[in-house]
């Protein structure tokens, strides 16, 4: 805490003294972003991480901060009865999915822009639009879509609504997401974006490291560079420890 507070008053003193800093001037004011952690280690007993963003809004205008984890390519599959089997029966491919991601506003963010406008942000889980790689229309491809964020919303790695970004001071804000215990790894994008009159007119980014270390990054490239024996491996200590389980219970 008392780290925290000793950043966020350097922040505001580089910020009054120093205006050459590299702040986004898209719009009247300033925007200024920083993280408390620009790293985050993902060890064996990795249970989840608060990250804290904080920074000084100057424009006047509203507030957006977004999450974004790196961005794949991703599948989702439809099931459904093939010659009487409850199978896969068809799939589809979105490019450019984000593996993570969380916002937070100061107000609904309809009241921020207009739809073309947070679509054109990405902000907010309503406004994401993927591309599918298939020749889907509109129409057709929507059941995957929804069907992709409702996914990533079971598993934590999607937002169902925007938190709360807190004001101390006024012009100070601060903004603490909570990463669940699987969160992939990769290169994170911290975006802080101030809207007025529906209109962006400032933005700022920073950027969050995710990565494993020690014996779980170990576990992980091995898994990665042999997929045959890690697989073997896990099935043999599947059945070495169910054997055991079966024995021991069996005794008593």
């Amino acid at each position: 805490m008392m780290q925290l507070r000793y950043v966020l008053t350097v922040l505001i003193v580089c910020c009054v003294l120093s205006p050459s800093m590299a702040l986004a001037q898209l719009g009247s004011g300033r925007l200024l972003l920083a993280l408390a952690d620009e790293n985050v280690d993902i060890t064996t007993n990795f249970s989840g991480r608060e990250v804290v963003v904080f920074g000084v809004n100057e424009t006047g205008g509203d507030l957006a901060v977004t999450l974004t984890g790196p961005r794949a390519y991703t599948i989702i599959r439809k099931k459904g009865q093939a010659l009487g089997i409850w199978a896969n029966v068809k799939a589809v491919g979105f490019s450019n999915v984000p593996l993570y991601y969380d916002y937070a506003l100061s107000r609904n963010e309809n009241s921020l822009a207009n739809a073309d406008i947070l679509r054109r942000d990405g902000l907010g889980v309503n406004a994401m639009k993927f591309e599918a790689r298939a020749r889907l229309n509109d129409s057709e491809a929507r059941p995957f879509h929804e069907a992709l964020i409702r996914h990533k919303q079971q598993k934590a790695y999607f937002s169902y609504a925007a938190k709360s970004i807190d004001y101390t001071g006024g012009k100070l804000f601060k903004v603490v997401f909570k990463l669940p215990a699987d969160v992939p790894t990769g290169e994170y994008t911290v975006k802080a974006m101030a809207y007025k009159g529906g209109q962006r007119i400032a933005e700022e980014k920073a950027y969050l490291q995710i990565h494993q270390v020690g014996f779980s990054a170990q576990l992980y490239r091995y898994a990665q560079e042999h997929a045959f024996l890690y697989g073997l491996g896990v099935v043999f200590f599947a059945v070495f420890f169910g054997y055991g389980a079966h024995a021991l219970l069996s005794r008593r």
